[in-house]
C-alpha cells in the first residue's frame, strides 16, 4: 500500500512514484518497495485473465436463447429489425464438429506459460506491477492510501446499488415465475375458448410460448397503444406545425441576419464618415483657431502702429540736467539721448550728432506738412550734416564745430553759426506755414527773430571773437599778437563769467529749438490719430 506522506530517505522514490488520483508524490509501503521476483509471479498469475469480448452477430446470440426467451427476443428483434435465423435443427450435421490439423494444436504447457507475464529484467518490479495492474482495470495505480479509501467508499456504494438492482430482478423474477404457473393452470380453459373462436373466424389468442399476461391486461395495453399512436399522430401533426414555424421563424431570422448585416455595414460607413468628417471639422476648427489668433495680434498690432507716430518713435525729444552732480538749475535738451548744447561739459562729437538729428528732423517734419524751405536747403548726414544755400548764393555751411584751434578749422567753426542761424530761420519758415494752414502748432509757439529764439542766441560765442595766437594766423592776417597780451587777474576772471553766461544762453537757444520741434511732432501725431480713428 502506498502512503501520501514522503520521508527525507526515500527522496528518490516519492520522485518516481506519484498518485494518479491526486497527484500528489507516494511512500511506498516496504512489502511493495523490497518487491522480489518471486512475489512479482506470484502476484501476477494471482490476477484474473482479461475475459474477450464475444465477436458473435446479434443475430446468433439470439438463436442460441433457450425457448421459453424466444418470444421475447423475437419481439426485441422485430422493434430492432435483426433476422432471427431458423432453427438449429436445420443445421448440417458437419457444422457440429471441427477438425484441427496435427500442427495447429499446440502444447498446453507452453500455451499456459504465456499467459503468465514474465517478469522484468531490470529491477524496476513496483513500476511494471503498477501498470499491468492499471491494465487489468479501469483504475490508474499507483494510489495514495487517502483516494484508496474513496474509492473503496465510492465501490461499496455501487455494489450496494448493484444488491438492490439484483433482488428487483429477483422479485421480478418470482412474480413473473408465479404468473406463468397460473397460466399453466388455466391453460385447458383456455385451448377451449380458443377453439371456439377459432371456429367462428375471430384470430387464434396467445399461445403456450407466447408473452405472458392475461386477456385483460392486454386489453388494457393495446387499448393504452392506441391511445399512445393516437397521441404520437397529434404530436406528430403538432412536431410538422412546429417545423413549418421554425423554418419560417429561421427564414425571418436569416432575413434578420441580413438586415442586421446591412445595418452594421451602414453604421461602419457612418461611422468611418463621422470620423472622417469630425477629422476635418478638428482640422477646419484648429484652422479658425489660428486665424483668429491671427486676426486678434493683427488688430493688436494695427492699434498699436495706429496708436504709434513714426516721428516720435525716431526723434524722442526731451531734456537733463547738465551736471546732475552740482545742484544747478541748467538743463540741455536731447534727441534721441544725446546732448544738444551745454558747452563745455558736452564734447563736440555728441553736440555734432545731436545738431545731424535736429536737422533730420527739422527736414522730415517740412516734407510731411508739405512746407518747401526757401533760400536754403537742409543736407542731412549724421555728424557731419551741413546747410546749402540756393541760387543765386552759393554757400555751404557745415553744422558741426570742432575744438580744432587750427586756421581752417576756426574758418569751419564760422560757418557753423551761419549753419545755425540758417536752421533758425527754416524753423521760423515752417512756423510761419503752420500759420497759413491753421496748424495748432503754429499758434502760441516761441519767437524767432533773426539770430535769436526766445530772446537767445543761436551764435556760438567765442568763435567770432577767439583769439589767434598761432603764428601762421598772424601770418594769414586772422588776428594780430597783441590780442593775446596778459591782463590782471580780475579781467581774466571777467571774461570767463561772460563766456559761461553766453554758453548757458547758446543752451538754452539750443533747447528752444527742440522744444518748437517736440511741440509740432505732438500736434502732428494727434491730428494723425484723429484721422485715423475718422476713417475707421
Amino acid at each position: 500500500m502506498s502512503q501520501s506522506q514522503a520521508g527525507p530517505s526515500t527522496q528518490n522514490n516519492t520522485d518516481s512514484h506519484i498518485c494518479q488520483r491526486c497527484h500528489q508524490p507516494l511512500l511506498l509501503d516496504p512489502s511493495v518497495q523490497n518487491l522480489t521476483s518471486s512475489q512479482y509471479n506470484l502476484i501476477t498469475s494471482a490476477l484474473p485473465s482479461p475475459t474477450p469480448t464475444s465477436q458473435l452477430p446479434a443475430s446468433t446470440k439470439l438463436s442460441s436463447l433457450p425457448p421459453s426467451s424466444a418470444a421475447s427476443a423475437k419481439v426485441w428483434a422485430d422493434s430492432n429489425h435483426i433476422p432471427i435465423p431458423g432453427p438449429s435443427s436445420s443445421r448440417n450435421v458437419a457444422e457440429s464438429f471441427i477438425l484441427l490439423s496435427e500442427s495447429s494444436l499446440l502444447p498446453p504447457s507452453s500455451s499456459n506459460r504465456s499467459n503468465i507475464p514474465t517478469p522484468p529484467q531490470n529491477s524496476n518490479l513496483v513500476s511494471q506491477l503498477h501498470h499491468i495492474l492499471s491494465s487489468q482495470s479501469t483504475i490508474s495505480h499507483p494510489l495514495c492510501t487517502e483516494c484508496t479509501a474513496l474509492l473503496t467508499t465510492e465501490f461499496q456504494h455501487l455494489a450496494e446499488e448493484l444488491t438492490r438492482e439484483r433482488d428487483a430482478y429477483i422479485g421480478f423474477e418470482k412474480d413473473v415465475q408465479r404468473n406463468r404457473e397460473r397460466l399453466t393452470s388455466g391453460s385447458s380453459r383456455r385451448s377451449q375458448s380458443r377453439s371456439r373462436r377459432t371456429d367462428d373466424g375471430e384470430p387464434e389468442g396467445l399461445g403456450e410460448n407466447d408473452v405472458e399476461g392475461t386477456e385483460d391486461e392486454w386489453a388494457e395495453l393495446n387499448r393504452r397503444k392506441r391511445e399512445l399512436e393516437d397521441e404520437e399522430e397529434k404530436l406528430r401533426l403538432v412536431l410538422e406545425e412546429r417545423e413549418r414555424e421554425l423554418e419560417v421563424v429561421e427564414e425571418e431570422e436569416r432575413r434578420v441576419r441580413r438586415d442586421e448585416e446591412e445595418v452594421e455595414r451602414e453604421e461602419t460607413e457612418y461611422l468611418l464618415h463621422h470620423s472622417a468628417l469630425s477629422t476635418h471639422l478638428s482640422h477646419l476648427q484648429s484652422t479658425l483657431s489660428t486665424a483668429q489668433t491671427h486676426l486678434l495680434l493683427s488688430k493688436s498690432l494695427l492699434a498699436h502702429l495706429e496708436s504709434t507716430n513714426v516721428y516720435n518713435d525716431a526723434f524722442q525729444i526731451g531734456h537733463v540736467p547738465l551736471d546732475p552732480s552740482s545742484g544747478a538749475g541748467i538743463t540741455v535738451g536731447t534727441i534721441n539721448g544725446l546732448r544738444l548744447g551745454g558747452r563745455p561739459t558736452v564734447e563736440w562729437e555728441e553736440i555734432n550728432a545731436a545738431w545731424g538729428l535736429t536737422a533730420l528732423c527739422l527736414d522730415r517734419v517740412a516734407d510731411k506738412v508739405g512746407c518747401v524751405f526757401s533760400g536754403y536747403k537742409i543736407i542731412p548726414l549724421g555728424s557731419y550734416s551741413r546747410i546749402e544755400e540756393l541760387p543765386p548764393q552759393k554757400g555751404i555751411y557745415e553744422l558741426y564745430a570742432s575744438s580744432d584751434l587750427s586756421p581752417a578749422r576756426l574758418l569751419q567753426n564760422r560757418r557753423f553759426n551761419y549753419a545755425m542761424i540758417a536752421i533758425l530761420d527754416c524753423l521760423k519758415q515752417l512756423i510761419e506755414f503752420g500759420k497759413k494752414r491753421n496748424k495748432g502748432w503754429a499758434n502760441n509757439n516761441i519767437e524767432i527773430h533773426k539770430d535769436k529764439i526766445s530772446n537767445h542766441s543761436i551764435k556760438l560765442p567765442g568763435i567770432s571773437s577767439m583769439p589767434l595766437t598761432l603764428p601762421s594766423m598772424s601770418i594769414m592776417g586772422l588776428g594780430s599778437t597783441s590780442t593775446t597780451a596778459t591782463g590782471t587777474g580780475s579781467g581774466s576772471g571777467g571774461n570767463k563769467e561772460t563766456d559761461n553766461t553766453a554758453e548757458e544762453s547758446w543752451t538754452k537757444a539750443c533747447r528752444a529749438v527742440l522744444v518748437v520741434l517736440k511741440r509740432i511732432l505732438m500736434v502732428e501725431s494727434q491730428m494723425d490719430r484723429s484721422a485715423t480713428g475718422g476713417r475707421a
